[in-house]
C-alpha cells in the first residue's frame, strides 16, 4: 500500500514537472518569437536608413578637388556579365552590347580612392540617393562621388562616399541578374553585381 502511494506521489510530481516544463519551453518560445521580431524589424530599419557620411562635408581637407586629376576611359563589366550603362532618361542598367556607346565611361579621379563615374555619350554623371536607388544626372554633386577599391581578386568595387548604413564605403553599385540595377543598401562587397572589370 505504501509502494502504491509513493508510486502515485511520484507520477504526480512527474506530471506537474512536465506541466512546468512545457510551460517554460512555450514562455522561451514566445520570447524568442518576440526578440526575432524585433531583431528583424531593428534590420530593416538599418537596412533601410542611410546615414550622411560627415566627411563629405571636409572633402576638401582630404584633397578633393573640383577638377579630375586623371581621366580613364573604360567599360565596366559586372562579375554576373553585364556592362553597366548610364541612359540618357537619367536610368541606370547592364546591358550584354559591349558596342553600345552608353557603356563607354570615364572613371575621373578626384581624390585618394574617390572617383566619379561619367559617360560622354549622354553627358551624365552615375550617382546614388540615400535610399541606394542608381541614376544619372547631369552635374556632378556629392551624390556622384563613389569610393573605389580594387579587391584581390582582380575585381573593381564601387561605395557611395556620401551615403552609408552601417560604416562608411558600404553601399555599392550592383546589378541584378536580369541586368536592372540592385538597391546600394541591399548590396555587399560580395555580392557578382557589385564587382566590376575594368575593361
Amino acid at each position: 500500500m505504501a509502494l502504491l502511494l509513493e508510486q502515485e506521489v511520484f507520477s504526480m510530481d512527474a506530471k506537474l514537472l512536465k506541466a512546468q516544463i512545457n510551460e517554460i519551453t512555450a514562455c522561451r518560445a514566445k520570447e524568442w518569437v518576440r526578440t526575432k521580431s524585433a531583431l528583424l524589424q531593428l534590420k530593416a530599419v538599418q537596412w533601410s536608413a542611410a546615414k550622411i557620411n560627415l566627411n563629405i562635408f571636409s572633402l576638401r581637407d582630404f584633397g578633393v578637388t573640383d577638377e579630375e586629376s586623371s581621366i580613364t576611359q573604360v567599360k565596366l563589366f559586372s562579375k554576373n556579365n553585364w556592362f553597366l550603362r548610364l541612359q540618357d532618361d537619367g536610368n541606370v542598367s547592364g546591358t550584354r552590347e559591349q558596342n553600345n556607346d552608353e557603356v563607354n565611361l570615364q572613371l575621373q579621379s578626384i581624390g585618394k580612392g574617390l572617383i566619379q563615374i561619367y559617360s560622354p555619350a549622354v553627358g551624365r554623371y552615375l550617382a546614388m540617393d540615400s535610399n541606394g536607388r542608381l541614376f544619372s544626372m547631369k552635374s556632378k554633386t556629392d551624390s556622384t562621388i563613389f569610393k573605389h577599391v580594387q579587391g584581390i581578386n582582380g575585381f573593381h568595387t564601387f561605395s557611395s562616399h556620401k551615403y552609408y548604413r552601417d560604416t562608411a564605403h558600404d553601399m555599392y553599385i550592383a546589378l541584378r541578374k536580369d541586368g536592372l540595377p540592385r538597391k546600394g543598401n541591399k548590396a555587399c562587397s560580395l555580392h557578382k553585381g557589385s564587382q566590376f572589370l575594368i575593361i
